[in-house]
């Protein structure tokens, strides 16, 4: 597992809105970018897991608050926006986050697992930038990062729809980064590959894991954290020429064995 740096205030002044902020991926995200400084809306759909989340940020020294949506309602979206720079000033981070997902056989799927799909893990994005776009703007430009997946990359049975939403999430990105970047707005991508959450611990057995493990040229699984290191040299002035890219983040398992 990764160590967890020391913090330097590389994010010092920078206001973080990451949805599914509360847990798994997105809570090391939020973790991190405030241990280095930054203000962090956390915005999930369950109460309980953005305040737990929050609470433990600020119970560390942190500057975070809790925020509740669905972030497949634009009005959601737009609220926690809000209320994040009502707190905190613009809004010059935005981490797309959430995800919403069901594995299975395309022709076994239905329109409302469909329907989710898309909501969550792509209008959700579009979303997120129509919020967000605005406010870094007129503060001077911000980054955005969106969570991708080798997925968009590498053919993934029973993953038809998972893919094509990650795939969608991908091509925005580098058109974002062409329309966002006259206003000083980078855009770009992580894509982690097989990444130890509690979520995914609830439907992959230490057989499975270890299977995926033994793909990894590295020989290790992902840790949140290691996407949590990523996303913070995409938000911080480390990366200030670095937009429309995707970046692997997987041990080097997505071309190794593709």
């Amino acid at each position: 597992m990764p160590e967890r740096t020391r913090m330097s205030g590389r994010l010092e002044g920078l206001v973080a809105l990451v949805t599914g902020g509360g847990r798994g991926i997105g809570r090391a995200i939020s973790e991190t970018f405030a241990r280095e400084g930054a203000a962090v809306g956390v915005l999930d759909l369950k109460p309980e897991i953005s305040s737990e989340a929050a609470d433990a940020i600020k119970n560390a020294g942190g500057k975070a608050i809790p925020l509740v949506g669905n972030v497949a309602n634009r009005a959601d979206v737009f609220a926690a926006a809000a209320a994040l720079s009502d707190a905190f000033g613009p809004v010059t981070v935005l981490v797309n986050n959430a995800m919403w997902n069901r594995y299975g056989s395309l022709l076994e799927q239905d329109e409302t697992t469909i329907g989710r799909m898309i909501d969550v893990g792509f209008k959700g994005v579009v979303w997120g930038y129509q919020a967000v776009v605005p406010q870094m703007r007129d503060a001077g430009g911000g980054s955005i990062i969106n969570i991708a997946s080798p997925a968009a990359l590498i053919a993934l049975r029973h993953g038809i729809m998972y893919s094509a939403v990650k795939a969608a999430v991908q091509a925005s990105t580098r058109s974002a980064a062409a329309e966002f970047g006259p206003m000083n707005i980078r855009v770009n991508a992580i894509a982690p590959g097989s990444t130890r959450t509690d979520g995914a611990n609830r439907v992959v057995d230490e057989a499975g894991w270890e299977r995926r493990r033994q793909k990894v040229p590295l020989g290790r699984l992902g840790e949140p954290e290691d996407v949590a290191n990523a996303a913070l040299f995409l938000a911080s002035a480390e990366s200030t020429w670095v937009s429309g890219d995707m970046m692997l983040v997987d041990g080097a398992m997505t071309f190794a064995f593709s």
